[in-house]
């Protein structure tokens, strides 16, 4: 694809309406967290595990709707978030969130790289490894050397196939098997996860919520779609992403429920095996083979897409300010194979469960929610101590995991953030009042 400018590259010619917004929201959040993550947390957490899932998306794409209202009234004009950081705050605060940025970043390719690989090596046999590197390169040619036209023309495809499936294959089993064996088999092996006053469960879901709104509020391919959306639709926008999101996790969370009815497994990722073999259709096994990989590659490709647009609009011209549009773009599909060639390592020398990473990243999204809020509401610009309140909070978090559970370590870390900003805030209000009484 032949791009004139970086801007089209990142952003595309034109702003897309509510439609295309929403398609392209979903093929961004529709990822293998989604596919894999969430049977997890329904195993581990029960049935408040499963919803818990389900709200942390929905409610948190909502709520950033409602955020990016005001960053659009505040910046129409931006690209990144990176843009809306440089506007908001000083020259350190401003490198202190970008460094944060590009940490994080690097969650959401290992994350994705992961379930790539397992999801080949489940479906064809493939090792593992050999499937991370088929994935990574697929993903590297089609949203690093693409750009967003090309993933926007298979976002309609991959959002289309993912919701046939989440309907259809759920529909069929229990048409097939019938609800009440389903149910009689679920209370018969697995009555736990029925159990209504889990409250470890109801802890996951008040803590998922505070994940989720700190990773959507930081998402760097989220503010990008923000940027493309016309500024009256915005809000709707997020909103019904959010709705028609959380049925996708329901939806993978039954089809683990028709999995294991019948007896036991072995772990997690054995139930995705269990599931495929299961399917007796063939058609509904191709479909689903399509849905899983196509909200995958998705999902990575939005996030090095992303990631490239930041670096290069915000950190590359540190570096080369003179630089011409072409060589941006140029830079562009060098940085895609460096990241991709950095996230086959990554994920080649590190193996936790998806759910793990979520909880540990979590501590930095938590930490993050107070200081983003405080710097996108307040008026001009955003003191560097509220970046810093987000360090203090994350390494409070981080500081706590080797005494406290990850769940709470997510609580302190937020804790912690919020209450530095609200000292660092009242001192500033208790500043200009002693200066108003002295005048």
């Amino acid at each position: 694809m032949a791009y004139q400018s970086f801007r089209e590259y990142a952003l595309g010619t034109a702003k897309i309406g509510i439609g295309l917004g929403v398609v392209s929201v979903l093929a961004r959040w529709v990822t293998g967290n989604t596919i894999f993550a969430s049977p997890e947390a329904l195993i581990k957490y029960g049935i408040f595990g499963g919803i818990g899932y389900a709200l942390m998306g929905a409610l948190a794409l909502a709520a950033f709707g409602w955020v990016g209202r005001k960053v659009r009234r505040t910046y129409p004009e931006g690209e990144t978030i990176g843009d809306f950081f440089r506007l908001k705050l000083n020259r350190t605060g401003y490198w202190v969130m970008i460094a944060i940025l590009l940490t994080i970043s690097v969650e959401g390719m290992f994350m994705q790289g992961m379930a790539g690989g397992l999801l080949l090596n489940i479906l064809f046999d493939v090792p593992i490894s050999l499937g991370m590197l088929a994935f990574f390169l697929f993903c590297v040619v089609y949203a690093g050397f693409g750009g967003i036209v090309v993933i926007h023309r298979i976002a309609f495809f991959q959002v289309i196939i993912v919701f046939v499936a989440a309907i259809l294959i759920p529909l069929y089993f229990f048409i097939e098997k019938g609800v009440e064996h389903v149910y009689a088999g679920i209370r018969l092996y697995h009555p736990y996860l029925l159990v209504t006053n889990n409250h470890e469960g109801l802890f996951f879901i008040v803590t998922g919520l505070l994940i989720g709104c700190g990773q959507v509020f930081v998402d760097q391919a989220s503010w990008q779609r923000l940027y493309m959306v016309e500024t009256r639709n915005v809000v709707p926008t997020f909103l019904l992403s959010g709705l028609i999101w959380s049925t996708i996790p329901l939806a993978f969370s039954a089809m683990i429920m028709i999995v294991i009815f019948t007896g036991g497994f072995q772990n997690i990722y054995s139930l995705l095996f269990d599931l495929i073999r299961k399917i007796d259709s063939f058609p509904l096994l191709i479909l689903f083979v399509l849905s899983a990989f196509l909200a995958v590659t998705s999902a990575f490709g939005a996030g090095i897409h992303s990631l490239i647009s930041l670096i290069v609009g915000n950190v590359y011209p540190l570096f080369k300010p003179e630089a011409g549009e072409k060589q941006k773009i140029r830079m562009g599909y060098m940085l895609a194979l460096a990241i991709g060639l950095l996230s086959f390592v990554l994920t080649f020398l590190l193996e936790p469960t998806l759910l793990e990473l979520l909880f540990f990243f979590g501590i930095i999204y938590a930490a993050l929610i107070v200081p983003v809020l405080v710097i996108v509401f307040s008026k001009g610009k955003t003191g560097n101590a509220i970046p810093f309140c987000a360090l203090l909070g994350l390494t409070a978090g981080y500081a706590s995991r080797v005494e406290l559970s990850h769940m709470n370590a997510i609580w302190v870390s937020a804790i912690v953030s919020a209450a530095a900003v609200l000292a660092y805030e009242g001192g500033k209000v208790l500043r200009h009042r002693v200066q108003y009484r002295k005048r």
